[in-house]
C-alpha cells in the first residue's frame, strides 16, 4: 500500500519537462529517473530503489512524455491550451483543455477546504493530524534558501522539503517554457490521479526556478506527513534532435493515427486509470 501511495507521488516528479518556442529549445529530451533513497541500506548493497522512469521529447512546440511502465504517452499542445494522453497498451485517448484542469482543481480545492473545515471543528487528535498537511498543500509557505555557487536550491518547512541541484538552460528560453509546462503537468496529475498531492508546493519550487532562470537536474523531497518518506528524481537533459526521438515520435504520432484507438471522454479516462491502479493493488 504504501509503495502504491509513492508510485503514484512520482508523478509529479517524472512529468516537469516543458517545450520552448524557438531554436535549440524546440529540441531536447529529458530522461527522468525516479529512486526511492535506501538510508538503512548496508555497505555494498543498493542504496536506492528504482520506482519509475519516463522519457519526455520536445520538438516543434509540443512535448511528448512517455512512462513505459503504463505505456501512456501524454503530448502538450500550449498553442491549443490542452494535453491529448493515450495508453498504447489500452489503446484508449483523450484530450483535456487546460480550462477543464483549471476547474477540477479549483472544485477539488473548495471541496477540501470544506473538508479541513469539518475536521477543525471536530478538534480531536486525529482530525489534527489531517489537518495540518492538507492546509500546507492548500497553502504552502517554505523558507528558500539558495547556494549561487553551486547552484543548490533548498525549500524548507517542518513537514515539507525540497533539494534541488540546479542548472542553466542551453538556450535561455528554454527554462521558461520548461517551468511553464511544469506547472501543468503538476496540476495535471492531481486532477488525473486524485491520489496524488495538491500541486501546490511544486508551484512554489517552480516559482522559485522561474526567477532564477534555471532548470531542475535533482530535484529530492522529504515528507514528514502521516507516513514520512522521501523521493529523488533525477533529470538528464539532452540537447538537440536525434534519430531516436524522431523515431519515437513518429511511432506515438502512428499510434495516435490508429483508427483501432478509442477515444473517451477525460472522465472515462481518468476512471480506467483509477481502475487499473486499483487492480494492481
Amino acid at each position: 500500500m504504501h509503495r502504491q501511495k509513492l508510485v503514484c507521488l512520482c508523478l509529479g516528479l517524472l512529468t516537469v519537462m516543458a517545450t520552448a518556442s524557438t531554436g535549440v529549445a524546440q529540441q531536447f529530451s529529458v530522461v527522468t529517473k525516479v529512486v526511492q533513497p535506501l538510508p538503512d541500506a548496508a555497505p555494498g548493497e543498493p542504496q536506492e530503489e528504482l520506482v519509475a522512469t519516463s522519457l519526455t521529447v520536445f520538438h516543434a512546440g509540443r512535448v511528448f512524455g512517455y512512462r513505459p511502465s503504463v505505456g501512456e504517452v501524454t503530448v502538450f499542445e500550449p498553442a491549443h491550451k490542452r494535453f491529448i494522453i493515450f495508453n498504447g497498451k489500452r489503446m484508449i485517448a483523450t484530450t483535456v483543455s487546460f480550462e477543464q484542469i483549471q476547474q477540477l482543481l479549483d472544485a477539488a480545492r473548495d471541496e477540501t477546504t470544506s473538508y479541513v473545515r469539518r475536521l477543525e471543528e471536530r478538534g480531536d487528535a486525529d482530525a489534527r493530524s489531517v489537518v495540518g498537511p492538507l492546509k500546507f498543500q492548500l497553502r504552502p509557505q517554505f523558507r528558500e534558501e539558495f547556494i549561487a555557487a553551486s547552484k543548490h536550491l533548498k525549500l524548507d518547512s517542518p513537514q515539507y522539503a525540497y533539494q534541488v541541484d540546479c542548472g542553466t538552460a542551453q538556450v535561455p528560453e528554454a527554462a521558461e517554457e520548461y517551468l511553464q509546462f511544469a506547472d501543468w503537468s503538476a496540476r495535471l496529475n492531481y486532477v488525473l490521479h486524485p491520489r496524488n498531492q495538491f500541486p501546490g508546493p511544486r508551484l512554489e519550487l517552480n516559482n522559485s526556478l522561474k526567477r532564477r532562470e534555471l532548470i531542475p537536474l535533482r530535484v529530492q523531497v522529504n515528507v514528514a506527513f502521516d507516513r514520512p518518506w522521501i523521493l529523488e528524481a533525477q533529470h538528464r537533459f539532452v540537447w538537440g534532435f536525434h534519430a531516436q526521438e524522431r523515431q519515437h515520435i513518429q511511432h506515438w504520432e502512428s499510434k495516435l493515427r490508429d483508427p483501432n484507438l478509442k477515444w473517451v471522454s477525460f472522465r472515462d479516462y481518468q476512471q480506467t486509470v483509477l481502475h487499473a491502479v486499483a487492480q494492481s493493488k
